[in-house]
């Protein structure tokens, strides 16, 4: 009996993971959205224990509906942001779902990141679709970014980069606009060069390949890995701590040329040694430890996981060979993370842990990171 129950748990387990489909999560993505009032456009749901809907999961699921040919979601999630969008460009951090935010009552919590991520997304849905709807909507973004430029000397070499957010938040433990981080800037980057390439123009231009040499002042030719960023007072680079996402978001966001300049398989290895977890039967990546001493959470996050397994791809692809972390491949990851599956058919943003900030409950990013991988998209380049 007991070798037949196993059996049984182990089919179940088999059908749950192949039922994980590219249709199936645009599917759950379709069920997060909720309309706003007036005809204002739509929000989608981040968690399925939450009440908001932040607006850089509002850009991955525009992103998700428009690869996926679906016009009609991705235009109501844009409308839903055009209709939120302030004088300025800029767009605060999160909203409730019938469109009022907790910003800036809680603080100025306007985060160059994830702005840079609906400009992403903007582009997206314009090169998917033919359409400029939005494209006045994602010019205003960018004008807003450029203002967040600011200039900084990294390593002797002056350039400009984009601050984490306009003003401090004093419920934070960091000043938030003295520190540039590598994240952000890998974003906006990218939300200029998208621009750029689908209009056909190079009035960004500049702005982006100052944000590239930021971006390139962050890795550390002796330890072969990115830096999470710099403070604007003194440009000294931030050393503390390691992120997963430094590492993959910069393979995914710059272009092979840009990564002739830095080593590649090296960048995937600090990822594989540093971020690696194994537990419950499920492989991935933590999401950021101390440089010098291990981290004080072990769990692993379905979005960065997703994002090492499309940087695997890419890296593969530029060597001409696969590349394996601690002798898995991206399709062995791939597997290990359909098994966060939650009962609404999404993916938990990240197995049982103590830090509040990752939640096991159903997540957007974890099912929309999980469709880019499953079709090798890269959201960081437009094809």
């Amino acid at each position: 009996m007991p070798t037949l129950i196993l059996i049984v748990t182990g089919l179940l387990c088999a059908f749950q993971v192949s039922a994980v489909t590219e249709e199936a999560l645009i599917k759950n993505l379709k069920s997060r959205i909720h309309d706003l009032p007036k005809n204002q456009g739509s929000l989608i749901k981040s968690f399925d224990n939450h009440t908001q809907s932040y607006i850089y999961d509002q850009a991955l699921a525009i992103i998700a509906f428009s690869k996926s040919g679906d016009k009609s979601n991705a235009s109501k999630l844009m409308n839903g942001l055009k209709s939120l969008q302030m004088s300025d460009g800029s767009l605060y951090f999160s909203y409730y779902m019938n469109g009022v935010s907790p910003y800036p009552t809680e603080g100025d919590r306007r985060i160059a990141g994830a702005i840079a991520w609906v400009a992403m997304a903007a582009s997206h849905y314009q090169h998917q679709f033919k359409s400029d709807e939005f494209k006045i909507f994602n010019l205003k973004i960018l004008h807003y970014l450029k203002t967040q430029m600011t200039e900084v000397k990294i390593k002797g070499i002056k350039t400009k980069a984009v601050r984490f957010a306009p003003h401090d938040i004093p419920s934070t433990p960091f000043t938030e606009n003295d520190v540039i981080a590598l994240e952000h800037n890998l974003d906006a980057y990218s939300a200029f060069t998208h621009y750029g390439k689908v209009n056909k123009t190079d009035d960004w231009q500049k702005s982006a390949d100052e944000l590239k040499i930021f971006i390139l002042q962050m890795w550390d030719k002796r330890n072969d890995h990115f830096w999470s960023g710099a403070m604007v007072k003194d440009g000294v680079v931030a050393k503390s701590e390691l992120y997963l996402d430094n590492q993959t978001w910069s393979l995914l966001a710059l272009d092979n040329h840009e990564l002739k300049q830095i080593s590649t398989e090296k960048a995937l290895h600090l990822n594989c040694e540093e971020f690696f977890v194994k537990k419950d039967g499920i492989s991935g990546f933590m999401d950021s430890k101390p440089s010098n001493r291990p981290s004080k959470h072990s769990f692993i996050w379905s979005e960065g996981t997703l994002g090492q397994i499309l940087a695997m791809k890419k890296v593969s692809q530029i060597h001409s060979k696969e590349i394996l972390c601690n002798d898995m491949k991206a399709e062995d990851f791939l597997l290990s993370i359909k098994k966060m599956k939650k009962n609404d058919g999404g993916i938990a943003y990240a197995t049982q842990n103590d830090n509040p900030d990752f939640t096991t409950g159903s997540s957007v990013a974890g099912t929309a990171w999980l469709y880019f991988a499953l079709g090798n998209i890269n959201p960081f380049q437009l094809n």
